[in-house]
């Protein structure tokens, strides 16, 4: 059920709280304590997202995504459904005993709106919004198990979070032929494939030099760091932003939007590395 966002949900989480624990200098066995809450956390953010989407998304997912466990048979959008709500309880108490109770239940607010209660008609308004908010409480709530969220963290968290979600948009491209047939309403479809390619190659050729100016000079790490940080980024940003723009088809879009998710990773990467 979650196999498709593990990328999203698990490793930005996980290295977001490891630049915590490094810039809060905790030795190994604290640092190894938070790796292990934050995965059980972000595995169960992952699966009250999947559920409810999946519970209500069956029509689409027939066309788009034919292996997940909705459409290829294996639960029903009812046994989905009951999932959803047997976890977010534990999800919940999870959250409390790690001190991210906050976040959790924000999350937990916009999973229910996006995917149980938003008409597809509102999609086009609702979903990015939704998915900045459910961005900060990731990065935010890995953060916070580790240490209290100060100014600094507040910068990294936002500037990384808000461009991501604004990128967002594009899995849309992929996903146009299951989003016409059940009417919702995307980028994608009410404003073209190619207007929105052209948004998402020019963000990311932005971001990294946006994330140089307002966070990787700030932190006064040395030269040669910054510029691997810089390098990295570049390449990971650049790439899916040329092959967004060349490579129109649907193959080719699936590999970009996860190139899209291995520079959000890298965007997170850069705190242990620049904090280190």
């Amino acid at each position: 059920m979650t196999i498709d966002n593990l990328l999203v949900n698990i490793p930005p989480s996980l290295i977001f709280a490891l630049g915590a624990c490094l810039r809060a200098h905790l030795g190994a066995v604290q640092t190894a304590e938070h790796a292990g809450m934050i995965i059980l956390l972000q595995m169960l953010f992952g699966y009250v997202f999947d559920a409810s989407n999946q519970s209500r998304d069956t029509d689409e997912d027939r066309i788009n995504k034919p292996h997940r466990p909705v459409p290829s048979g294996l639960i029903t959008p009812a046994g989905a459904r009951r999932r959803f709500w047997c976890v977010m309880p534990v999800y919940t108490l999870v959250g409390w005993a790690m001190g991210v109770v906050e976040w959790v239940l924000l999350f937990q607010a916009v999973v229910t709106f996006l995917n149980l209660l938003c008409p597809p008609r509102a999609y086009l308004w609702c979903k990015t919004p939704c998915m900045i908010l459910g961005v900060v409480a990731q990065l935010a709530a890995a953060w916070q198990s580790v240490a209290p969220i100060d100014s600094t963290a507040w910068r990294w968290i936002l500037i990384i979070a808000v461009p991501f979600c604004l990128a967002l948009p594009f899995e849309d491209v992929r996903d146009m032929a299951g989003d016409h047939a059940i009417g919702r309403r995307t980028p994608a479809l009410v404003l073209g494939e190619w207007p929105l390619r052209v948004w998402f190659a020019g963000l990311l050729a932005w971001i990294p030099l946006a994330l140089h100016y307002a966070l990787f000079l700030p932190t006064h790490a040395s030269g040669p760091r910054i510029l691997l940080c810089d390098t990295a980024l570049a390449i990971a940003c650049w790439t899916p932003a040329l092959r967004a723009l060349l490579l129109r088809n649907t193959a080719a879009d699936r590999l970009t939007y996860q190139l899209l998710i291995t520079a959000y990773i890298i965007m997170t990467l850069t705190t242990p590395a620049l904090w280190y």
